[in-house]
């Protein structure tokens, strides 16, 4: 029996045979109460049947049955000792008139042992028990009755030891679906975590560029302090609301929800995914940036067609992140170069900036940590890895490469 998608993570059974020769599974309680008191008063009615009806009371059979009722005892322990004292008790019965009492301790002992012990226990246990069965079987004086003994006890101890493997398998199976599910329940509560997260940077990129661009195009109407320059302002900054609400409230709903990002096929109201489309992104920020006085070039190079709806909305919140930074720190008069390639297998994205304004601090990692974090973590999910900082020539660069298609 195998685990479903576990790879090289034994299973239940593996785990069980590994344990070594004397390894076993402790046994139910109630299934020892029950074993206990059923050999007790089996031995019980074997003595007074001796004591009563019997014209002779055997000490040895008395001695050698409480010697296994001992032995039955030792199952609250360890089966494999129980076991190993089992046999050794029924060895002794050989030479007293022990009947049917030793032959129910063989076959107790041996569905046991199938059940509760690894593969080299149970099956020395069960070629022992048959080579004591003939040793049994030759004890008795009738010929016919020797046959039929050897028979019926070799076919007992291997329809006990089947009853008991069968039972072995089913707790296997049963142990086997509990760890798989719950398996299953820590995987999804680590894709809820992931996707609790990855809202959260959602939030942090939607909340931080446009309000953002809302900040800069109110410095920038001051700074012009013409009727044309403050509508236009106006406008920028109404169009930047509405889309902070938008995608606000499509975050909020689903949190409302499930907790999870789902399709947007299930609530229409809140836009469609194919919103986040890195293709309209780069049309829409590159506007933004032009509005503040950022001049802005953009390249792209491949089908972006072929990039999944996961890596387009991907590279959306990257590029939009990338944006912001420009918007904060490049300064009115600078240059931004927004880059996209797309080969065969792998998507690379670029953002460079000059940056002008003195009274801008480096862009290194936001203050919040959150914004190129977010952007990394992105990468990495589809395989990319980030490189941030200035080049050669003073500019600052956001490189992602090496992102799946898929």
């Amino acid at each position: 029996m195998s685990s479903p998608a576990q790879g090289s993570v034994p299973t239940i059974a593996e785990e069980f045979e590994a344990g070594g020769y004397w390894f076993s599974r402790a046994l139910d309680r109630w299934l020892l109460v029950v074993v206990t008191l059923g050999f007790g008063l089996a031995f019980g009615v074997d003595v007074l049947y001796d004591v009563f009806v019997s014209d002779e009371f055997s000490a040895a059979l008395a001695i050698a049955g409480l010697i296994a009722v001992g032995c039955v005892i030792l199952l609250w322990t360890s089966v494999t000792l129980a076991v190993a004292a089992g046999a050794a008790v029924l060895v002794l019965a050989l030479f007293v008139d022990s009947g049917a009492y030793s032959v129910l301790l063989a076959l107790l002992l041996t569905g046991l042992a199938a059940l509760t012990t690894t593969a080299p226990f149970r099956r020395s246990t069960l070629a022992v028990m048959l080579i004591w069965g003939v040793a049994y079987a030759a004890t008795l004086n009738d010929p016919a009755v020797t046959g039929l003994a050897l028979i019926g006890v070799s076919s007992g101890l291997f329809v006990a030891y089947g009853i008991g493997s069968s039972f072995r398998r089913a707790t296997h199976d049963r142990l086997q679906s509990a760890q798989d599910l719950e398996v299953a329940e820590q995987r999804h509560e680590a894709a809820k975590t992931a996707e609790r997260r990855s809202i959260a940077r959602d939030l942090h990129d939607i909340v931080a560029h446009d309000i953002t661009i809302i900040a800069m195009q109110s410095r920038a109407a001051q700074m012009k302090d013409t009727l044309e320059a403050y509508r236009e302002a106006l406008e920028v900054i109404g169009n930047s609301s509405r889309a902070a609400l938008n995608d606000l409230r499509r975050v909020l709903e689903v949190l409302k929800e499930e907790d999870l990002i789902q399709d947007s096929t299930a609530s229409g109201q809140l836009g469609a995914a194919s919103a986040l489309d890195v293709r309209s992104g780069v049309t829409v920020f590159a506007e933004q940036l032009e509005r503040l006085g950022v001049t802005v070039q953009c390249s792209i190079q491949g089908e972006l067609a072929a990039l999944s709806r996961s890596v387009s909305s991907a590279l959306y919140r990257m590029l939009q992140e990338c944006t912001t930074n420009v918007a904060k720190f490049a300064g009115r008069g600078a240059e931004c170069w927004i880059e996209i390639e797309v080969d065969q297998e792998h998507v690379n994205m670029r953002v460079t900036n000059t940056v002008v304004a003195a009274e801008h601090s480096r862009p290194e990692w936001a203050a919040s940590r959150a914004g190129l974090i977010g952007v990394r973590d992105r990468a990495a999910a589809f395989g990319g890895v980030t490189q941030t900082g200035y080049d050669d020539a003073g500019r600052w660069r956001v490189c992602v490469s090496g992102m799946k298609q898929s």
